[in-house]
Order: structure tokens, then C-alpha cells, then sequence
């Protein structure tokens, strides 16, 4: 490649002679200018296998003109995201546009919007002008389409002695207000723990799609996220049963999904005296691994708790569906992870507080972003995350 007075790359737009039937006169050939037609982004869903970048001449040649591309990584990976390309283009004479077809890899989790690009170099008959050698390539997610597998363990539709009092399977167009209000803000001293998220009621923080409700926690500035924290309080309340939950659970380092109760009498008594059951906790920094947990004490200096948890390595939780469950009688709360025990609390285990597990409770399902327990997310850490909840049932 030579570079010429006027900064282009490759032919430099000399006459070159050819034989002229008419005259014998010399006929100058045309240098034609390679370049992509303008930078492109898509949106990543399910539906996209490809994405197709135009590349242009001008003016058109009477010779043919070719130029070799070749995919070049950026936030988007090959193999992740797309499948590494290169080759060649050839322009026809006449022709002024071709397009290259470059394979997407979608995937079912959300992420942030990611870009690469395709580089065009050795040209022949024509030359790439300095500067404009690649062009960018966006793949931006879409918030309102999360395409999800249903794959993973499923709960019974029924056990014996018990009915379904209540579900929510999540199947309308949109979040019941009858099931579900909101808790908002950055809360006081971060929901008494430091966690830097502000919750909102915003359709893009918590929605329902494809029969899953989705809470979805964004990075929106230093150290600044929202998410949403979704709760029954004063709608659905419910004393004693067996609760399935079916999730499928977000990751990553200061992420921190949960779906929990309350004591319904928290309004009069406060936290920690009217009880708090964890039926899944999770740190993203360790996503094959969840926490059931009781929380309890007559007042904040008396407060404990008792828990344990379950792993499924080398599994994660964000890889497929589970069930979180508890089995909750008078004076025993049992936590089950795909239907295995592996935790329980009753009385003789409330270090001499009062034991609040036989009161009606509420369920409050969210992300929270950093805090005490998790620590806050770094450079590591990819948001936008999201928790899919298929259903929550109640079996009394």
C-alpha cells in the first residue's frame, strides 16, 4: 500500500492507459473511494442471527475493485457474541454496494450494551481514506424483551392434604396491583445496610413478560443503581402453608437478590421483633450458592438469626430455573431448595426471644446493589442484572 500527497490509502489515482478501439487515445481509469455505508446497531434478541454492514464505491469503476475485511473485538467478544469473520469483497464493474453478513451469538441473560467493529484493508482499484478503515457495529440490549429458557426444576402442581390459596403466575401484561406494591428510595443508611440502590416503580426496573415477572438492576452513574423492590404488604399476607417460588437468579460482585417475609405486624412492632424469614438469598460474587435464613429478636440490640447454605456447584443459579420453598407450620419454618430440606427453626432455637414465626407474614421480592454482607460491585461486575420470577404460590 503507498500513501499519496493527498493522505489516501492504496491507489493513488494515476492515469493508467488502455487500448481505445474507437480512438487510440488513452482513456483514464476511475479510482474509486471504499467505504462503509454508516455504523449499525441492533437490537439482541432471540429473532437475531445476523447482522448485515453495507460497504460502498464511488463512483462506480469500469474495473473490478475488491478490499478484505476482517471482524475486530470490542465490549462484544467473538465466539460470546458474534462469530469472528474475514474474507474479501468484490465490486462487479458498475457495482457501487455490497453487504457482509456477520453471525450473532444471542444469549438468554441481559447484559449492557456491547459494540465491535470490522476493519476494511488492502483494497484494489480503489483506496480507503485515512481515518475511516472500520466501521462500529452496536448489539443493544432490549430491556422490554428478555428471552429467557424455561429450562430447570419445576414444583408440584399440588400436595396432598393442601390447596392453593393463592398464586401469582405473572401471566397478565402487567404487574397486579392487587399482589404487589413498591418499596422506593435509597432508603434509611442504604435499607439499613449500606446498599447504594435507589428503588424505583419504573417499567424498565420491574415488568412481567413471557408469563415471568423480571426486577432488573441498572448502573446509572458512580457508584449510582436502581432496581426495584417489590412487596405484598396490606395485599397478600399469609400465616402457615407451603410456599414455592420458581427463579431464576441474577450474578455478579455486589449483587444481591432475595426473595423474603416479613412479619405483617411490622408496622407496630418494627424489625427485627416481628420476624423475618429468607426463604433465598444470594451474593453474586458466589453464584452456585444460596442462603435460607430466620431473623428475630425482641429489639435491634437482642436481634440474631440462624441459617445455612445450599450449593449446586459447579452450577449456577443464573444458568436455569429453581425452586425456593418453605414448608411454615406452628412453631417450624423448613427451607427447601428443589424440594430438599436443608434447613428448619422452631422455638427452642430463639436464644430466649420471642419466637414471631406463627404471625401472619408478607413477601417482598428485590435486588439489592452493594452493602454490608455482598460488598459493592467492581469493574467486574456486568448490569445491567436481572432476577425472572415464574410464579410464587401459597398451599394451605
Amino acid at each position: 500500500m503507498m500513501k499519496n500527497a493527498l493522505g489516501y490509502l492504496g491507489i493513488a489515482g494515476f492515469f493508467l492507459l488502455t487500448s481505445c478501439e474507437a480512438c487510440n487515445e488513452p482513456i483514464p481509469e476511475v479510482n474509486s473511494e471504499i467505504r462503509w455505508a454508516n455504523d449499525v446497531t441492533v437490537f439482541e434478541t432471540s429473532l437475531l442471527s445476523s447482522i448485515d454492514v453495507e460497504v460502498r464505491i464511488n463512483p462506480a469503476n469500469t474495473r473490478e475493485v475488491s478490499v478484505e475485511y476482517a471482524t475486530i473485538e470490542g465490549t462484544a467478544l467473538a465466539v460470546e457474541d458474534f462469530v469472528a469473520a474475514s474474507g474479501s469483497v468484490t465490486f462487479s464493474p458498475g457495482e457501487t454496494s455490497k453487504k457482509i453478513t456477520i453471525q450473532v451469538v444471542t444469549d438468554e441473560y441481559l447484559e449492557p450494551d456491547e459494540t465491535f467493529q470490522v476493519e476494511l484493508k488492502n483494497p484494489v482499484n480503489g483506496y480507503i481514506k485515512i481515518g475511516e478503515p472500520r466501521v462500529d457495529v452496536g448489539l443493544r440490549n432490549d430491556d422490554t424483551n428478555i428471552f429467557i429458557s424455561d429450562e430447570g426444576y419445576d414444583a408440584a402442581s399440588s400436595y396432598e392434604g393442601m390447596t392453593l390459596t393463592w398464586s401469582d403466575e405473572f401471566d397478565d401484561e402487567f404487574i397486579d396491583p392487587a399482589n404487589w406494591t413498591y418499596d422506593l428510595g435509597s432508603g434509611n443508611g442504604g435499607w439499613g445496610n449500606n446498599e447504594l440502590q435507589s428503588y424505583t416503580s419504573n417499567a424498565n426496573n420491574s415488568f412481567v413478560g413471557d408469563g415471568k415477572l423480571f426486577i432488573v438492576a441498572e448502573k446509572v452513574g458512580e457508584n449510582a443503581y436502581t432496581s426495584a423492590r417489590l412487596k405484598s404488604v396490606g395485599l397478600r399476607e399469609h400465616q402457615y402453608g407451603r410456599i414455592d417460588v420458581r427463579a431464576l437468579l441474577p450474578k455478579g460482585q455486589g449483587v444481591w437478590p432475595a426473595i423474603w417475609m416479613l412479619g405483617a405486624n411490622y408496622a407496630d412492632m418494627g424489625w427485627p421483633a416481628c420476624g423475618e424469614i429468607d426463604i433465598m438469598e444470594l451474593l453474586g460474587h458466589l453464584p452456585g450458592t444460596v442462603h435460607g435464613t430466620a431473623h428475630w429478636g425482641s429489639d435491634w440490640p437482642s436481634w440474631t438469626h440462624q441459617g445455612t447454605s445450599v450449593s449446586i456447584y459447579p452450577d449456577h443459579f443464573d444458568q436455569e430455573f429453581h425452586v425456593f420453598s418453605v414448608e411454615w407450620m406452628e412453631d417450624e419454618v423448613k427451607f427447601l431448595l428443589d424440594d430438599q430440606l436443608y434447613f428448619a427453626i422452631n422455638p427452642s432455637m430463639m436464644q430466649g426471644e420471642p419466637y414471631p414465626f406463627n404471625n401472619p407474614f408478607f413477601f417482598i421480592l428485590n435486588i439489592a446493589v452493594g452493602g454490608n454482607w455482598p460488598g459493592n460491585p467492581d469493574d467486574s461486575t456486568q448490569f445491567p442484572v436481572f432476577m425472572a420470577v415464574d410464579y410464587v404460590r401459597v398451599y394451605q
